[in-house]
């Protein structure tokens, strides 16, 4: 009786004992795939792309000026002088004056304005006494079928503002609010240029060169 008390005894404590084998054995487990979980959600994927553009070129603006609209062009390329031979007058007098043609175009990449000042050039060195040359730009071109002394050609079309005495300092000829967009030749310009009727009579053979500085504004709006 005693041995078979002592057997069944010995049975529950060896069932306890793997029991509490099993819950531990079931906690390190879940604690093995709690801590797997944990490493799964940190880790993610990731992906960069880099985005290279082609070439960037920037353009230029080119204000060019010539005798006439058919050509030849100069001041071609930025900040470059153009002589415009045809410019010349001989024997000037008193109350004479001379009309000559010039054209302006715009062969840059962008829109622009444009203005002038007249100014004594340096080759030949001004000569003249006081202020006797006058010059006046339109938009228009020469007339010049006057042929008898003293000789007075004028232009026709709009005056782009009031004659300008050249001293040695800048006088506008053309308010810088002359447009001129990309790929446009202006119409004809005429620069009239003159000798005052009240030139001093010290002005006899002398001689000088009118400057003409043309200045273009890129337009923005």
């Amino acid at each position: 009786m005693a041995s078979d008390v002592a057997r069944a005894r010995h049975r529950r404590s060896a069932w306890r004992s793997w029991l509490g084998r099993g819950r531990t054995r079931a906690l390190l487990s879940l604690g093995i795939l709690l801590a797997f979980g944990a490493v799964g959600t940190s880790a993610y994927w990731t992906d960069t792309a880099t985005v290279t553009g082609s070439t960037i070129t920037s353009g230029s603006m080119d204000l060019q000026v010539a005798q006439t609209t058919a050509g030849p062009w100069g001041a071609v390329g930025t900040d470059t002088a153009y002589s415009a031979s045809h410019i010349t007058i001989s024997d000037l007098t008193p109350s004479e004056a001379y009309a000559f043609p010039l054209a302006v175009r715009n062969v840059g990449a962008a829109d622009f304005t444009y203005g002038a000042t007249a100014t004594q050039g340096a080759s030949p060195a001004w000569g003249f006494v006081d202020t006797p040359i006058t010059v006046q730009v339109f938009a228009g071109s020469p007339v010049t079928t006057d042929t008898t002394y003293p000789i007075q050609q004028t232009c026709s079309g709009t005056q782009l503002a009031a004659a300008a005495t050249v001293t040695t300092g800048d006088t506008t000829v053309i308010p810088n609010t002359r447009r001129l967009d990309k790929g446009v030749t202006d119409a004809q310009l005429c620069v009239l240029v003159s000798m005052v009727s009240t030139a001093d009579n010290s002005n006899q053979g002398k001689q000088g060169q009118i400057r003409l500085d043309l200045a273009a504004t890129q337009v923005t709006s």
